[in-house]
């Protein structure tokens, strides 16, 4: 099955019937993480003595799975700080005074080099969980979103680096493929030439051909540096035309900060047959519950696109099963970050605390708490190779 779509063919005919495809080849290989795949906790190391967490407590998950720990490890001393959340997770094991730094959101370039300079080496990142689907705090992942009357049918993360995306030098390169910095290469260079800035450029024809794509997103940094570092190799340059805006909760309470909100954000979509956005898909179906206990509204001039990871992948749909097993390429995780030496063993503590997590039961834990969804056991081996 050929499923590398040219970007220059009608929409109506090739577009449509290769995303079918796709969706069809997609549902074929969805399936949601099986925890009877993922080793239990055998220990390894007699942990006595402390540990010591701080950062985010990741919705009363790190707490929960200190528990579970304990249970196999009950002379170990865990403290817990969790006063700065994911924002001071790194300043306080840079400082000495942590051991484990759990984060919500991705350590930001800022969060590392700081690191970096007392280490002379960047924080080994784990990925413990995978992000919620639709609901408020679970990191949820981004969906994208267009106009209803809008015909196209699918996008690539290639696609989406030229539209939201400007021409750049050069982009980070970060961990291991760094030799354990942070550096900067012209390897994610491009050209003012390979931007997308029309309709035209993802083969629309007619009254779309010429107009121009109009960006809309979150401006906040948990939401906007996923982005960036997923999607434009963690360059910050955004198309010009980039239309910023936040959560109601990080809005003024005033007129001035309702235009900056999210609804305001949904409802210029709704209007606009030339704009595309990434936002929270709770907020477009309606399926949230505002801070005040009242219902969201939703917006049914609104639709979002499956993603594909390249121009020639499946294009995979948002849904809770995609999220789930991660094949939605614009997931978000739970992390860890541990303080891992190139080239010489992790602290036996801290080794064993993040194997627990990364063991059956450890991910039981998680699949009971419902924020998050348990890792597939393909990506927990990827996250243990990480730890030796």
């Amino acid at each position: 099955m050929n499923l590398d779509i040219p970007r220059r063919r009608t929409l109506h005919g090739t577009y449509l019937i290769c995303a079918a495809l796709a969706l069809t080849a997609w549902h074929a290989h969805a399936q949601q993480p099986d925890l009877n795949q993922i080793a239990p906790y055998r220990p390894e190391f007699k942990v006595a003595g402390g540990l010591r967490i701080a950062g985010s407590e990741l919705k009363g998950n790190v707490d929960l799975l200190v528990e579970g720990f304990k249970k196999f490890q009950p002379d170990a001393v865990v403290s817990t700080n969790f006063m700065t959340s994911s924002e001071g997770a790194l300043g306080l094991m840079y400082a000495g005074v942590s051991d484990v730094a759990p984060m919500g959101d991705d350590a930001k370039i800022t969060d590392m080099m700081p690191f970096y300079n007392t280490f002379r080496h960047v924080p080994t990142e784990i990925s413990i969980a995978t992000g919620g689907f639709e609901a408020r705090g679970t990191l949820w992942p981004m969906a994208i979103v267009v106009n209803k009357a809008n015909p196209i049918a699918r996008l690539s993360m290639d696609q989406l680096d030229r539209i939201f995306g400007s021409e750049r030098s050069g982009g980070w390169e970060i961990g291991p493929q760094a030799d354990n910095n942070l550096l900067f290469t012209a390897k994610y260079a491009r050209g003012a030439e390979s931007n997308i800035r029309t309709w035209g450029q993802l083969g629309l024809k007619g009254q779309w051909a010429k107009q121009q794509i109009h960006t809309f997103g979150y401006v906040a940094p948990g939401f906007a540096v996923n982005f960036e570092r997923k999607v434009m190799h963690w360059s910050t340059k955004w198309n010009p035309n980039f239309m910023e805006y936040v959560e109601a909760k990080e809005a003024t309470n005033d007129a001035a900060g309702r235009s900056v909100n999210s609804d305001t954000m949904l409802q210029a979509i709704s209007r606009d047959k030339y704009a595309i956005g990434f936002v929270a898909l709770m907020h477009v179906d309606g399926s949230c519950v505002n801070p005040d206990g009242s219902k969201c509204m939703a917006y049914p001039e609104v639709k979002a696109l499956p993603l594909s990871k390249t121009d020639g992948d499946p294009a995979v749909p948002l849904t809770a099963d995609t999220v789930a097993n991660r094949s939605y390429p614009l997931t978000r995780d739970a992390y860890l970050y541990v303080n891992r030496a190139p080239g010489r063993p992790l602290d036996p503590k801290v080794r064993e605390f993040v194997r627990f997590i990364l063991s059956r039961e450890g991910q039981q834990i998680i699949a009971r708490s419902g924020i998050y969804s348990p890792l597939p056991e393909a990506v927990i081996r990827e996250q243990l190779a990480k730890l030796d």
